[in-house]
């Protein structure tokens, strides 16, 4: 029977429901007075099982293993160990809220890591597009003043602020448990170039023609009304800023509006920006000049 041996430390709470989120999202965990971190953390060990509250809430059908492995009994997250600071240790990979008690952490051996190696499991569509449209999309992310909208814990936020040093970025959600947990991950991290901010895509906290640089990743189709979002996006955006996008084409976890990439670039030409895509398998990346 497994014991409490401590507890979780972010900024994640129930309204949270995108799992894919804690993925590159950082945690602390820290552990009761009697126990000690050196017990459970090993130099020589990168990656640890970590058993936990499970989360409060389901995945959609779709999501069957993930419902499994995080909300039933009890949850395992598999972890990589980012850092320790002052007792504290901060980890990437943990799919849990804060408060949620910690029962037991156990090493990630070779043995595991040769068995991972010749698993099967089902592909994860959505991860593999994003994987192989987003990194050449980043690059090309430029301006003094930068805004990602729909940032959640912020994780291409912060590409984008490494690969701008010397740019200000800010990240737009519109949970406050979002932006709580990306500013903690930028704070662990020592990204100091941006800020986040709670707030919402139709009234956006800024002066008009602020931004060189807006970017909306796989956000715009949970929106009710585009028209409306994209009017607000024009108006921060400087004469000849750049709006960033890139959508899914149709796979099974889109619950929102799906339109093809010829819908998408006549949406935003009805309001007024210049278009440019360039489609993959799975998503459409484009260019909107002010």
């Amino acid at each position: 029977m497994f014991r409490e041996i401590g507890s979780v430390r972010n900024e994640a709470d129930e309204t949270s429901q995108i799992l894919a989120l804690f993925r590159d999202s950082i945690s602390g965990i820290l552990l009761n007075e009697s126990e000690s971190v050196s017990a459970y953390f090993k130099p020589k060990y990168s990656h640890y099982l970590v058993v936990h509250t499970p989360l409060n809430f389901k995945c959609s059908e779709n999501r069957t293993e993930w419902n499994l492995r995080f909300c039933r009994n009890v949850g395992v997250s598999v972890v990589n160990l980012f850092t320790i600071k002052a007792g504290i240790a901060y980890v990437k990979g943990l799919m849990a809220v804060n408060g949620s008690k910690i029962y037991s952490i156990l090493p990630f051996t070779s043995i595991d890591a040769e068995k991972a190696e010749k698993a099967n499991f089902p592909e994860d569509q959505i991860s593999r597009v994003r994987a192989r449209v987003l990194p050449t999309v980043l690059r090309e992310i430029k301006g003094d003043t930068i805004l990602d909208i729909g940032s959640g814990f912020g994780t291409l936020t912060l590409e984008i602020a490494k690969n701008n040093p010397d740019s200000k970025v800010c990240g737009i959600d519109i949970h406050d448990s979002h932006t709580g947990q990306a500013q903690m991950n930028a704070e662990i991290l020592g990204i100091q170039n941006l800020e986040f901010r709670t707030g919402s895509v139709y009234s956006l906290p800024f002066e008009s023609n602020f931004m060189d640089s807006v970017t909306c990743f796989y956000m715009l189709h949970h929106i009710e009304d585009l028209k409306l979002a994209l009017m607000e996006i024009k108006r921060v955006l400087k004469k000849d800023g750049i709006l960033t996008v890139v959508e899914p084409l149709e796979h099974q976890y889109h619950n929102g509006p799906h339109l093809s990439e010829i819908e998408w670039k006549e949406l935003f030409e009805k309001v007024g920006f210049y278009v440019e895509t360039q489609s993959y398998e799975g998503a459409v990346a484009m260019k909107a000049k002010k």
